[in-house]
């Protein structure tokens, strides 16, 4: 029963391990650009992580920026929509390995908002508050953007 038990516990702790160290690359779909605020718009792969809708506003991935950031259980990729003056209009969550439970309280928290309207250099440096209960995921959301923005505010 001993042996049992630890081989249950070290495949788990292996199950987990991969799960965390397991990276995706996000791709946009029509439902991200939806969600966005962007329905029905048509988008143009520009490069890797950055697409383009006829309007001039850039979706970027945060995959090239913050897959490095971990939040509880791995990275928190997310689409940043960005207007042509360089100011964010929307960020919204790609699919990610963060206990759904903890996640779903960031996604109905207003974290993913606070960033709306700041160029990208105030988003940058943007700290908005925690998600209580939810910290590694919402620190690690933060972290994202901000780097994200980071970089970006560099390439313009």
């Amino acid at each position: 029963m001993k042996t049992v038990l630890i081989a249950l516990i070290l495949l788990s702790s292996s199950i987990y391990a991969l799960s965390a160290s397991k990276t995706t690359k996000s791709v946009l779909n029509k439902e991200y650009v939806k969600a966005l605020g962007f329905d029905g718009q048509k988008f143009t792969k520009e490069s890797s992580g950055v697409w383009t809708l006829g309007n001039g506003v850039k979706i970027y991935s945060t995959d090239a920026y913050g897959s490095k950031i971990r939040g509880y259980a791995g990275p928190t990729p997310l689409f940043i929509a960005v207007s042509s003056k360089g100011k964010i209009i929307s960020i919204v969550a790609a699919p990610n390995v963060e206990t759904p439970e903890y996640f779903d309280q960031v996604l109905q928290s207003k974290l993913l908002t606070q960033w709306n309207g700041k160029t990208l250099t105030e988003a940058s440096t943007l700290k908005p508050d925690i998600v209580t209960g939810a910290t590694y995921s919402s620190y690690a959301v933060i972290r994202t953007v901000n780097a994200t923005a980071k970089q970006l505010s560099t390439k313009k």
